[in-house]
């Protein structure tokens, strides 16, 4: 039961309204508007009655959904009751602080088709520091237990790059297996004191994961390295935003991804947001990095870029000596991980085999970039 491997999302705006005020939230406007469910049936019952390959993820998105959670009862057990030719599956991020009593009753009574995945920024200070002081509401254990395999969400801010390991590995701690770690979009990373301190934390989990061989690595420290020796992955997209994802705003209107509706990015921005050709790759590669040898392996926003930036190509330039710096570690980690690895050969797979060899040839073609590795900082 994870939010990946569907052919689509559709993105339903519940409400614009939030029971915490995060340092880095991007909400310009809330409201007491919530959606209306009748309105909300009749699109899901169009995009649901036609069958695709891989089903679809409906994406419940507010504010913080649970403040309307007999709205979303009734949308969801009217779903359930349908009977549409396309699969699906409800999901929904929550900051957890509401997930109690009747609300978790119902979860657990269907969490084999609503999935719930936690917003939680690492260890209780942390968390507290980004998050309203909201760690000791959240009931973490119950969301480990009904959903085992759910990724959970940790956002690092500027005011907690500092212990960025320590909050991952807390996590860890926690039992929690799947753990998507980025640094917050839309925030300002301009002092260079946070390049040091990056690099510092990276390293600091690279010897926590060499320890811990067999835990899944987060995914601020994991970076297919295989991707980096393809460039046809040049032209290809970081997310579906536009293509793949459908987002529907409070008052029904469609968008290419929830970042461009009008109480996140304004009134004129999101009126334009639909004349973008989210299929062409010219959109989504910007002059700046058109070049750069890391491109294929180096994340971005488009929704974060075209709210700041007015393109959705234009990246955080704040950010990219940072992310250098991530795939630079995460080289050196897996370069070391497998030289040193003392498996017999004739123990593994053929796939095993071939990805290790392919991993190796793409930090050797990397080698060149880390030479200069300096300059690029």
């Amino acid at each position: 039961m994870r939010k990946k491997g569907f052919q689509q999302s559709i993105y339903i705006t519940t409400n614009v309204s939030c029971n915490l005020n995060c340092i880095y939230c991007y909400e310009n406007k809330t409201s007491k508007e919530t959606f209306d469910v009748e309105m909300a049936k009749k699109s899901l019952s169009e995009l649901l009655s036609v069958k695709t390959e891989k089903g679809t993820i409906i994406d419940l998105h507010g504010g913080e959904p649970f403040m309307v959670f007999e709205k979303i009862k009734e949308l969801c057990e009217w779903l359930w009751s349908q009977n549409f030719p396309e699969k699906f599956l409800v999901f929904a991020t929550s900051n957890g602080t509401l997930v109690h009593g009747k609300i978790k009753k119902w979860l657990t009574e269907h969490s084999d088709k609503f999935i719930v995945g936690l917003s939680i920024d690492g260890t209780r200070e942390m968390h507290n520091t980004n998050r309203s002081n909201s760690f000791d509401l959240i009931d973490i254990d119950f969301f480990v237990t009904t959903w085992s395999f759910q990724a959970v969400k940790m956002t690092i801010s500027p005011k907690t790059i500092d212990k960025l390991a320590e909050g991952i590995i807390f996590l860890h701690s926690k039992g929690i297996k799947d753990i998507r770690a980025n640094l917050a979009y839309m925030v300002d990373w301009s002092n260079p004191q946070y390049i040091e301190i990056y690099q510092r934390e990276m390293q600091k989990l690279a010897v926590f994961y060499k320890k811990n061989p067999t835990l899944t690595k987060s995914s601020i420290f994991d970076i297919n390295l295989i991707a980096f020796a393809n460039k046809e992955n040049q032209s290809k997209k970081w997310c579906g935003a536009g293509t793949e994802i459908v987002a529907y705003d409070i008052d029904g209107r469609v968008y290419p991804c929830h970042l461009f509706f009008e109480s996140i990015c304004g009134k004129e921005k999101s009126k334009n947001a639909n004349n973008i050709d989210f299929a062409d790759p010219n959109e989504f590669t910007s002059k700046e990095c058109s070049d750069c040898p890391i491109l294929t392996i180096c994340p971005t926003c488009y929704g974060s870029n075209y709210i700041e930036r007015g393109k959705i190509g234009s990246r955080d330039m704040s950010l990219c000596k940072m992310n250098k710096i991530r795939v630079f570690e995460i080289a050196k980690y897996e370069y070391d991980r497998i030289v040193n690895d003392k498996t017999d050969l004739q123990n593994m797979s053929d796939e095993e085999k071939f990805k290790r060899i392919k991993t190796l040839d793409a930090i050797e073609a990397l080698f060149p970039f880390f030479n200069k590795f300096d300059d690029c900082l």
